[in-house]
């Protein structure tokens, strides 16, 4: 599956490699998290904050990224995991339509199961400080965050697993 970067997303991403090292800094403090509404491949907005109370991995992503498109399986099992925890995983593809993620999804060998919502805009990049794809971040029930992960990762393994579980551990104590 061959993609290209479209002249947009080329701008977007000269736009993030020319950003100053104040722009990346750490968003420990999440509080616009539940004032995002982005839309969904339907085209339904979606409201953030009926995630809230909930542990969420929250994934940037986009088609033509190699590493996204990798761990999306692994994702899909992570959640299958914690299917019956207050946990959930939220995809937000940064940049492209609907029309080209909903073909995206239909040629996965996986069916996703969680929330695959659109920023079209970017305007979760300056919320979350995000600084590359994939970019995946873990936040608490409060919507603070846990940790950050920059790059593709296995999702599935202990390590990932551990560290949701822990997550969750923390909030029922």
């Amino acid at each position: 599956m061959k993609r290209f970067i479209s002249a947009g997303y080329r701008s977007l991403l000269v736009l993030m490699l020319s950003l100053t090292p104040a722009a990346y800094a750490d968003t420990s403090s999440t509080s616009e998290l539940y004032r995002l509404e982005l839309q969904n491949t339907d085209n339904e907005a979606v409201d953030l904050s009926a995630y809230k109370g909930k542990i969420l991995l929250l994934n940037f992503w986009a088609t033509w990224c190699p590493p996204c498109v990798k761990e999306m399986p692994s994702m899909q099992r992570l959640r299958n995991h914690f299917s019956e925890q207050p946990f959930e995983i939220i995809a937000i593809n940064i940049g492209e339509s609907s029309t080209a993620v909903s073909s995206f999804l239909l040629e996965l060998d996986t069916e996703l199961t969680f929330p695959i919502l659109l920023d079209e805009e970017g305007k979760s990049y300056q919320v979350f400080g995000i600084i590359g794809l994939p970019m995946t971040l873990l936040l608490d029930k409060q919507g603070e965050l846990l940790s950050r992960t920059l790059g593709g990762k296995d999702w599935d393994s202990a390590a990932s697993i551990q560290l949701v579980q822990a997550a969750l551990n923390a909030e029922n104590d």
